[in-house]
């Protein structure tokens, strides 16, 4: 039922019932019910109409307030991820590919300045960008909704490539299991974990496991760095666990970040929908 039918049967519906009331009674009651009693009975019958039907459009109609707002700021984020994103291609991407260019064009001229190391990493760089902006957009980059698994399996040998951390991975959910959605942040979740092993934990190994459970699904992302001191949430350069936070939430899962036996356990889980 449309937002215009509802105020529409709000409107007619009291003025309706009172005039079948009124017919009924002239017609058919006036020997049975005196003129002073149908006219206590008319407010009454409106009164008990209007609980029984208009509460219930009233309901409705706050209802599709509220999904026509949510949609509304639904929306305007989707509209503002997206200029996030056309402004990170236009901007950072392009000079990317711009010192990417500059740099061939150097190697070509002084081949033995040693440039491997600064092309590893701008590649690196631009991976990150890509990969955020495919985020932003709502997919995130080498299509996971079709093959996440082997999106996966990429990111984590790229980053074994990278850094000679040994990364066993053990991916035995189908991906059927998981919505478009949590295909997006979870594996923006894998990349942010994996970054911070990087960059924080100086790990030489680490496991990712993403099983099925009889409750729902369990994604654990461990390591055996040097950890974290206090609440990690709380500290102003944890940033991405802070992110990472809300793209748990915004799939309905629970986080966990401890430490036990020398190793950093990350676990995301998420309970089937009752």
């Amino acid at each position: 039922m449309s937002d215009k039918q509802i105020k529409w049967l709000i409107l007619i519906i009291p003025t309706i019932v009172i005039g079948l009331w009124e017919y009924v009674r002239h017609e058919f009651l006036l020997p049975y019910i005196s003129m002073e009693l149908g006219n206590w009975l008319s407010p009454i019958i409106v009164f008990f109409v209007t609980m029984t039907f208009l509460v219930q459009l009233f309901k409705r109609y706050e209802q599709l307030q509220e999904q026509l707002k949510k949609e509304r700021t639904e929306k305007a984020i989707l509209q503002e991820r997206e200029r996030i994103a056309r402004e990170l291609h236009d901007g950072i991407a392009q000079s990317l590919f711009l010192c990417s260019v500059q740099i061939s064009q150097m190697k070509q001229k002084q081949p033995d300045m040693g440039w491997e190391e600064l092309d590893k990493s701008l590649r690196q760089i631009h991976n990150y960008v890509r990969h955020s902006i495919s985020n932003l957009k709502g997919t995130p980059a080498s299509t996971p909704a079709t093959a996440w698994k082997m999106s996966v399996q990429e990111l984590v040998e790229r980053f074994q490539f990278d850094t000679g951390v040994i990364v066993e991975l053990q991916l035995e959910l189908a991906e059927t299991q998981l919505s478009a959605k949590e295909k997006v942040e979870l594996f923006a979740c894998i990349q942010e974990a994996l970054t911070n092993i990087r960059k924080h934990a100086h790990a030489s190994h680490a496991t990712i496991r993403f099983q099925s459970k009889e409750w729902g699904w369990c994604l654990e992302v461990e390591d055996n760095g040097q950890g974290f001191h206090g609440n990690p949430f709380q500290q102003l350069d944890c940033f991405g666990l802070r992110i990472m936070q809300e793209r748990v939430r915004e799939i309905k899962a629970t986080l966990t970040l401890s430490r036990q036996q020398d190793k950093t356990r990350l676990v995301i889980q998420k309970e089937k929908a009752t």
